[in-house]
């Protein structure tokens, strides 16, 4: 049977004879899969190079502006641009259950790769945020499920939710959280970091301007989308030149792919000492996906949800709970809770397959 990337029946193009080939005979790597491979490469370091630019980028418009890296977490990365276009260009062509399914497989995903690959390899339990901000989200839960709990969401739904959204940006930058390096009044202490990862306060004088902080912030995100894009162009053509069936690599290697900022953006925080950018981006997206991008993706077009959708939405709700919760009783999570986290997505798609 012929792959995608065969020629003339030649075995040395397929994907299966690259690690076994059947007459022993040296495969040379022809030059569409050698470009795939690297463009991956080159994807994955430019995606790796946006994300820690993100994250200086980020620490210092909070500095500058005065304002917590929550909350520039929450606002700046927590509409992720990518699964926005996604879910309002399936909407447009009319595939609303494919646009539902992004806004929630969106969140599920960061909720438990992203954020439980941060909990175990991070090198110290992540801080809770404040109780509001905890909490806030669940109303965009809450309004999600009601909006959903006749699997459609009209126009009318849509504009409800985009309203809810737009509440939470005014609790964002309301909420008197702990501004940079103070601690918040209902958290215990939290011990010193190592000096290396203590991040060094900029003096009063030697702080950034607005426009210089916000400068490294947007090329970050920026390297981050075209990163991704690459990464994708890299594994579309992996599929032309490998037997491997186009919905495997769809599922397996581009959904990986795509994904792979969000988890770097949960990681890379807390590995620099800078947890509030992790858990702004989390509760952040949480928050936009279950309101802003499914409410605009409504006002496009109607959605209709199917079942696998809904079982993503069920899987969001469910992982928000054990989060906030941990975070509530604890004040902090750590790998444990990131162990729970990868089990419930290896779960849950199994479970979602065969729905």
């Amino acid at each position: 049977m012929r792959g995608f990337g065969t020629r003339g029946g030649d075995p040395g193009w397929s994907f299966r004879a690259i690690f076994a080939p059947p007459d022993g005979r040296r495969i040379l790597y022809r030059a569409p899969m050698a470009l795939a491979l690297l463009l991956i490469v080159a994807g994955a370091l430019i995606l790796y190079g946006g994300a820690e630019l993100t994250v200086r980028g980020a620490s210092r418009l909070a500095s500058s502006l005065g304002l917590r890296a929550f909350a520039v977490a929450a606002l700046l990365l927590g509409v992720d641009v990518e699964g926005l276009g996604a879910a309002l260009t399936a909407a447009g062509r009319g595939d609303t259950e494919i646009a539902a399914g992004v806004a929630f497989g969106t969140v599920l995903f960061l909720l438990t790769a992203g954020l439980g690959l941060a909990l175990v390899l991070g090198r110290r339990p992540i801080p809770a945020p404040s109780t509001v901000m905890l909490l806030a989200p669940g109303g965009g839960v809450l309004l999600a499920a009601l909006a959903i709990s006749d699997r459609y969401v009209d126009r009318l739904e849509g504009l409800l939710l985009v309203i809810g959204y737009a509440g939470y940006v005014f609790l964002v930058l309301k909420d008197r959280g702990p501004g940079p390096g103070e601690p918040h009044p209902d958290e215990p202490e939290e011990e010193p970091l190592p000096p290396r990862l203590s991040p060094v306060p900029e003096p009063e004088s030697e702080r950034p301007g607005a426009l210089a902080a916000v400068a490294p912030a947007v090329a970050g995100v920026g390297l981050l989308y075209a990163g991704a894009w690459i990464l994708v162009e890299g594994g579309a053509r992996l599929t032309l030149s490998t037997e491997l069936a186009a919905g495997f690599v769809g599922a397996a290697l581009l959904g990986a792919l795509t994904s792979l900022d969000e988890i770097l953006l949960e990681l890379l925080p807390v590995r620099r000492g800078v947890p509030e950018l992790a858990t702004g981006n989390l509760f952040g997206t949480l928050t936009a996906f279950t309101t802003g991008v499914l409410g605009l993706a409504a006002l496009v077009r109607p959605l209709t949800l199917d079942t696998v959708a809904n079982l993503a939405f069920l899987g969001v709700a469910t992982l928000y709970t054990i989060v906030s919760v941990t975070f509530l009783l604890r004040r902090r999570a750590g790998w444990a809770l990131g162990v729970v986290l990868l089990a419930f997505y290896a779960a849950w798609l199994v479970y979602a397959a065969g729905a």
